[in-house]
């Protein structure tokens, strides 16, 4: 497949060809309008939203807070083709064009990813569907909010960890994203419910393929493969736990004790609710022109994913004062980054989805310093230190000399750096979450530099040259091995017939399988919930 490189006003840039020219061979491509872009993914991350507001919440609040945010999304929309300084720019600047053929490839790629992730159970895959298929079946088959009563547990043993026959508790987890899915089976039927989530995850992978390529102002199969295979260098301390028995290995992408960085195509396998989201987010933030809406485009992600919104915060930031979102005048810039859809948005979402998360504290309740899994200092400063070199450092080194005066990428280069000191829940969610946006900024950037270096055009001629784009090759070979081995695993299930863990749960209301009963109730259940900010004052009755 051909690289097409996006040039925005191509009229400025005309050629004579002749008639042996074979770039002269014309392809069919299509131009995505930037608002019609830009609109796309705010609409997805939105709609969502909108649905939670109207179904979740009383309506004296769910009618308003839907028209306040409808009312946000048409400013960012109209906005979002002005510059820091509110002067509009020429939409053909900014506007991307796509071959049709690259179109077809994202559009088969997302859906092939979406499958084969398991998304839907539509195959057998690995880890934590069993959680998945309970929340969909739950949101289709109670009432909204979801309350449970203890006394439809029949399972005995279930019964006995919970040790109560009755009462109520309510289901808290940041699930938003599967709403249209639930909407469609409540309708239609779980079968139908479940087709639709397939289809919405498989529409956001294509959006993040498309807005990828946007910000790197290319069309090129790096962006999909980036998307699939991107993680750390997770092979090499793999290699190492085969060859000398290293005892701190725990599993694939978690080698050393309490800190992990998990590879894109994992984090789709096992929460797609919020790896899907952040990479959008990511992306869009990535081609926005102006800071005025980063409230919704950034502060959204907090409906999606808490944890991975300590990670959004430093390239926030960071890109309120970067040349191409700074306005001319320091004043313009701070009215630019206190507009008042910034500050409405983030603060309304902060208050009805951060009382909600409150009304579950048991979710949290493992929290400690990641030097305290250890015996001694010494132990935890080299483990992180080979965490760093194995995890950040490559993609770091790889994009310094093209990207060293861009504050987001020092901004992600530090957020990955410290989040590992950092501990909460037994699997660490704050770290796998957490590090989200960095790793994703990284990914969609060096899909630009293995487009550069696999282009015929970019071929080195110096021994520096070569060295270099023969290490860019090698670091990018290397890192597909822990999306290659779930690969494996994948197929290799489908082929031996292995059954999927997709209904050892069922319903978090009537837990099949007791093994699940105490992480459901500590992650999912929140006790005296009447009593909660969130129930007393938003949610329906």
């Amino acid at each position: 497949m051909k690289e097409v490189t996006q040039l925005g006003n191509t009229s400025k840039s005309k050629r004579t060809v002749g008639p042996k020219d074979k770039s002269s061979k014309t392809s069919i491509s299509i131009t995505i309008p930037y608002p019609w872009l830009f609109a796309s993914v705010i609409l997805y991350l939105t709609v969502p939203l909108f649905m939670f507001f109207l179904g979740y919440l009383r309506l004296s609040v769910g009618i308003p807070l839907t028209l306040i945010f409808a009312g946000i999304v048409l400013f960012s929309v109209s906005d979002c083709l002005n510059n820091p300084d509110g002067k509009k720019l020429l939409r053909s600047e900014h506007d991307f064009t796509i071959p049709l053929s690259y179109l077809i490839g994202f559009a088969v790629t997302a859906i092939a990813v979406a499958f084969l992730a398991g998304i839907g159970e539509f195959c057998t895959t690995i880890q934590d569907h069993a959680f998945r298929r309970a929340i969909l079946k739950d949101l289709i088959d109670y009432d909204w909010p979801v309350i449970y009563n203890y006394s439809t547990q029949t399972n005995p043993e279930v019964r006995e960890i919970y040790g109560m026959a009755s009462g109520e508790c309510s289901f808290t987890y940041y699930f938003i994203y599967w709403m249209p899915a639930a909407l469609a089976g409540k309708v239609f039927g779980f079968g139908a419910g479940n087709f639709v989530l397939l289809l919405w995850s498989a529409l956001g992978i294509f959006l993040c393929l498309i807005t990828s390529s946007a910000a790197i102002k290319k069309c090129t199969a790096a962006v999909p493969f980036c998307f699939i295979f991107f993680s750390g260098l997770d092979l090499i301390p793999n290699l190492v736990h085969e060859l000398v028995d290293y005892k701190g290995w725990f599993w694939l992408e978690g080698w050393v004790d309490s800190m992990s960085y998990i590879s894109n195509f994992r984090e789709i396998c096992s929460v797609f609710n919020q790896m899907i989201p952040c990479f959008l987010i990511v992306a869009l933030l990535l081609i926005s022109l102006n800071s005025r809406s980063f409230g919704l485009t950034a502060g959204i992600l907090f409906a999606y994913s808490p944890w991975a919104v300590f990670g959004i915060l430093p390239i926030v930031i960071a890109m309120l004062f970067s040349e191409k979102h700074r306005a001319s005048k320091l004043s313009k810039t701070l009215a630019n980054t206190f507009s008042p859809v910034n500050i409405a948005a983030a603060l309304l979402l902060l208050i009805i989805f951060g009382s909600y998360y409150m009304s579950n504290s048991g979710a949290v309740s493992v929290r400690y310093f990641a030097w305290h899994y250890y015996d001694n200092a010494l132990s935890f400063i080299l483990s992180y230190l080979a965490f760093i070199a194995i995890e950040v450092l490559p993609f770091v080194f790889i994009l310094y000399s093209r990207e060293k005066k861009n504050p987001v990428y020092w901004a992600a280069s530090i957020s990955l750096v410290l989040i590992p000191f950092y501990c909460i829940s037994d699997m660490n969610d704050f770290s796998m979450r957490g590090s989200m946006p960095g790793l994703f900024f990284f990914c969609i950037l060096l899909s630009g530099v293995v487009a550069e270096v696999m282009d015929k055009k970019n071929t080195p001629v110096t021994k520096k040259g070569w060295l270099k784009s023969a290490a860019i090759m090698t670091t990018v070979l290397v890192m597909t091995f822990p999306t290659l081995f779930n690969f494996f695993v994948i197929f290799g299930n489908t082929v031996n017939g292995t059954p999927d863990d997709s209904e050892e749960i069922g319903s978090f209301g009537n837990i099949r399988t007791a093994s699940y009963a105490e992480v459901i109730q500590d992650q999912f259940f929140a006790e005296n919930y009447e009593d909660s900010f969130f129930y007393r004052y938003f949610a329906k009755k």
